[in-house]
């Protein structure tokens, strides 16, 4: 799908990622991320090939991958299904069956070739990702994965039966077409989908953010994310209507009465979470990371009593501190990073601070982004502590 995916600025961010969560030197991570997975199975395996074209698009998101070896070294070798590994690296063995699957140091017998729901071997390749990243490069890293981990797919969902049932979406929004955004309609694939899904997001892929935005690639950069995402996703989810609207779920003109009946939030911050609160969603779908660490699954209508977006995701200290870490690298204050956009006069307080960036480039866009992006491009260390 991806034409190119580890871009430098993508590779800096995994750096900069595996670093602060292993405990080591970015040169170190650097270090382990030059390495390569490889994955053998048989082609002739259905279940092993449909776990491979789900798990190679995640996995490489991070790692090189490959599916036969030309004479290099590995890190790893992913072994799926009954097939002997090829011994050039440690063996991660995966067995799938159509009722979970099992990621283990040593051979486990229980393996189907039977595929399980395609909506479920996403499951399994995300489970499957995250262990090979691990036992590739990921020796620090806190809750590391046990060596025999075993998913069953009824402790994620007892009643499998509603993944063969339609989901009619009505009229929802999508606030964020991020990381979250992605992920979202990247599951969607593989349930029949249907209704209309108007996709807000204001923002343009970066290169830095390709290592978690699962549909794009480096051919998609500076082009706005809503479009791009909509247009990608809308061949595999034919079903359901993606409407692309590239601004801001605030910011859409046909905001009156009760116009927003249910909200999928993909938002990457806190504070963006309790503003789209304000838009009085009579339904919430909501997810949400804190690094790796945390995952956040959130829902709430009007009449249930649940805690919502504002209860959910208060301002903390932490929070604080984020935002006065982005005012000093950018130059402005906590007050205009709490205004969440940049305007006229932050963007000028900014090029002061960072001259090579074009001023009308960067108004409006949000503070959060323009620090991300500046990171992923290695071009905040050298200014702090300037002005």
């Amino acid at each position: 799908m991806a034409s190119r995916i580890l871009t430098p600025e993508a590779r800096l961010e995994n750096i900069k990622a595996l670093a602060l969560a292993a405990g080591i030197t970015p040169e170190q991570a650097a270090e382990r991320l030059d390495g390569r997975v490889l994955c053998t199975f048989d082609c002739g395996d259905a279940a092993a090939c449909e776990f491979y074209q789900e798990l190679r698009p995640v996995l490489a998101r991070t790692i090189e991958v490959h599916n036969a070896p030309d004479g290099g070294s590995y890190l790893v070798e992913m072994v799926i299904g009954d097939v002997q590994p090829l011994g050039l690296a440690p063996a991660v063995f995966a067995r799938l069956t159509p009722d979970g699957c099992c990621f283990a140091s040593q051979p486990v017998a229980a393996h189907s070739a039977s595929p399980a729901h395609r909506a479920l071997s996403v499951v399994a390749a995300c489970y499957g990702a995250g262990v090979a990243v691990y036992r590739a490069v990921g020796e620090g890293i806190p809750n590391p994965p046990p060596d025999h981990l075993e998913i069953r797919y009824d402790d994620i969902l007892p009643d499998r039966g509603v993944l063969e049932e339609p989901v009619d979406l009505g009229v929802t929004h999508l606030a964020g077409a991020g990381a979250i955004g992605n992920g979202f309609l990247w599951a969607a694939r593989h349930v029949e989908l249907l209704g209309k899904l108007i996709v807000c997001d204001d923002d343009v892929v970066s290169s830095g953010n390709l290592q978690r935005q699962v549909w794009f690639d480096e051919d998609d950069t500076k082009d706005p994310k809503s479009p791009t995402l909509c247009q990608k996703a809308q061949p595999y989810i034919p079903g359901c209507e993606l409407k692309p609207e590239p601004m801001r779920l605030q910011d859409l003109p046909s905001r009156s009465g009760a116009w927003l009946r249910r909200l999928i939030v993909a938002v990457d911050s806190r504070r963006a979470r309790r503003e789209l609160q304000a838009e009085l969603p009579a339904e919430v779908i909501d997810a949400s990371t804190t690094d790796i660490r945390e995952v956040v699954v959130h829902y709430n209508d009007a009449f249930s009593g649940l805690a919502c977006l504002g209860c959910l995701y208060k301002a903390d200290e932490k929070e604080a501190s984020q935002d006065q870490i982005i005012a000093d690298h950018l130059g402005v204050s906590v007050d205009d990073v709490k205004a969440s956009r940049i305007s006229p006069a932050a963007a000028a307080a900014i090029v002061r601070k960072h001259p090579h960036i074009d001023p009308a480039s960067i108004e409006g866009q949000a503070f959060d982004s323009l620090y991300k992006t500046l990171c992923a491009t290695g071009k905040l260390h050298a200014s702090v502590g300037s002005k």
